[in-house]
C-alpha cells in the first residue's frame, strides 16, 4: 500500500468495450499467492514494440513501475523483464524525470515497515488485456531497499487508485477504451491462481454480486461495524460465540496478503476468541507465534466474519486466518495466525487477499461501490 494520497477519477461511461465483449470487460489470468508471494499479479504491455511486463495488482496505490535495466536490488529471474527505454521508440522522459515511491505491508515480517523503490521516470505506450494502447507515465526502478519482499518475487507494480497520469486503469478509461470497473478473484484454477477483469464484471465469475457503498477517501474502503466468531454453529464441541464492536472504516488493499487491525481491536478479538479455552495455542498464536497444529485442533477454530454497515458479512474460514506455508513460521507444519496489528498503515484497518479470494470483488468506480460475490471456483483461475 502506497504512503501517498490519492484522486480516484471518474470519467464518462464509454460503450466501446460494451460493443466488443458485451459489457462483461477482458477477464485475463493472474497469478501469485498468499504465500510466499504475497501478492497477486498479471502482465502488462510496455512500450513500442511492446513487451510484457509483470506487475503486482494494487489496489492500494496509483503508479506503474517496473525493473529498469541495470536496477540495483530488482529481480531478473522469469517472468520478470528488465525495461529498457533505449529499446522503446514511444519512450519520452517525464517531469520530474525521477521517482521515489515508499510502500507497507511490503515486508512480511513487520507489515508496518517502509519499503521504497526509485529511479526514471518515462511516459510511454500501455496496454492491459488487450485494451489499448495509451499514453501512462511510469517508472523504471534503478533500486530498491532489500526488505521489499514482494518485490523478491515480481518486480513491478500496477496502482489502481489514484487515477492520475500513471494509473494504467484510469488512464484507459479517460481514452474512453474501457468503463470505469474493474474486478478480481483469486483461486488456484487450471490455468493460473486469479483472474483479473477489465473494463466489466465477468458473470463467469459470480452470479450474485452485492454491492456496498465505497466510504473511503483516496483508498477504497468499506465500513466496518463488527467482527463475531462462530464457535457454537462451528461444530466444535465446547465452542464460544463472541462478537467484537468495530464502527471504522477498512481499506481494501490486494498488495496486503493479510488481515490488518488496529491494535485494540486485535487485543480485543485476541480475548474474545481465546475466551474458549478449548482452542490450543490461541493466545500464542494471536501474540505472533507459529505453531504446530493438528487436524483436530484445527477444526476446534471457529469461522469469522467481518460485518459492514449494509448487513452483508464477509467470511474467512479457519484457513483464511490459521496459515500454513509463512516463510517466517520456522517449520513446514507451523501455522501462523494471518491478523496482526495494522500500525500505522492505512489507518490499521486493512482487508487483504486472506478474505478477498473468498469473492470476485468489484471496484465499481462510475458508482463508487464495492462488490462483493461468492467466487466460482471453477472459472477463477481457469479463464
Amino acid at each position: 500500500m502506497s504512503l501517498g494520497k490519492h484522486v480516484t477519477l471518474a470519467p464518462p461511461r464509454s460503450r466501446v468495450l460494451e460493443g466488443l465483449l458485451g459489457g462483461n470487460g477482458s477477464s485475463i489470468p493472474a497469478g501469485g499467492n498468499v504465500w510466499p508471494t504475497a501478492i497477486y499479479w498479471t502482465t502488462v504491455q510496455i512500450g513500442t514494440p511492446p513487451q510484457d511486463f509483470p506487475v503486482a495488482i494494487d489496489s492500494g496505490s496509483g503508479d506503474l513501475d517496473v525493473s529498469g535495466k541495470g536496477c540495483a536490488g530488482c529481480v531478473t529471474t522469469a517472468p520478470n523483464r528488465a525495461y529498457d527505454h533505449a529499446a522503446s521508440s514511444s519512450a519520452k522522459p517525464k517531469l520530474p524525470f525521477v521517482f521515489s515511491n515508499s510502500y507497507q505491508t511490503c515486508d512480511l515480517l513487520d507489515p508496518t515497515a517502509v519499503c521504497t523503490i526509485s529511479g526514471k521516470l518515462y511516459t510511454e505506450q500501455v496496454s492491459l488485456a488487450g485494451i489499448g494502447p495509451t499514453a501512462v507515465g511510469m517508472g523504471s526502478i534503478e533500486k530498491q531497499t532489500s526488505n521489499f519482499d514482494q518485490f523478491k518475487q515480481i518486480d513491478g507494480v500496477m496502482g489502481f487508485t489514484q487515477g492520475g497520469s500513471e494509473d494504467v486503469f484510469a488512464q484507459l478509461v479517460k481514452a474512453g477504451l474501457c468503463d470505469n470497473v474493474w474486478a478480481m478473484c483469486m483461486h488456484e484454477g487450471s490455468k493460473s491462481n486469479g483472474t483479473i477483469t477489465i473494463g466489466g464484471v465477468d458473470p463467469r465469475l459470480s452470479d450474485n454480486v452485492s454491492y456496498v457503498p465505497d466510504v473511503g477517501l483516496g483508498f477504497h474502503s468499506v465500513q466496518v461495524v463488527g467482527v463475531k466468531g462462530l464457535g457454537l454453529q462451528s461444530g466444535a464441541s465446547g465452542g464460544v460465540d463472541w462478537a467484537v464492536p468495530v464502527g471504522k472504516p477498512a481499506i481494501l488493499d490486494t498488495g496486503t496478503n493479510i488481515l490488518l487491525v488496529p491494535l485494540a481491536l486485535l487485543k480485543k478479538m485476541q480475548a474474545a476468541m481465546c475466551s474458549d479455552t478449548s482452542l490450543a495455542n490461541c493466545n500464542a498464536l494471536w501474540e505472533g507465534k507459529c505453531m504446530p497444529m493438528s487436524a483436530s485442533q484445527l477444526a476446534a477454530y471457529p469461522p469469522i466474519a467481518l460485518q459492514l454497515n449494509t448487513g452483508l458479512e464477509l467470511n474467512m474460514g479457519v484457513k483464511d486466518y490459521l496459515l500454513l506455508g509463512s516463510p517466517l513460521a520456522g517449520g513446514a507444519q507451523n501455522y501462523c495466525l494471518g491478523i496482526k496489528d495494522g500500525g500505522s498503515a492505512g489507518g490499521g484497518f486493512i482487508i487483504g487477499d486472506t478474505t478477498m479470494r473468498n469473492y470476485y470483488l468489484v471496484f465499481d468506480l462510475a458508482h463508487k461501490r464495492i462488490g462483493w460475490g461468492p467466487v466460482n471456483e471453477l472459472a477463477c483461475g481457469s479463464i
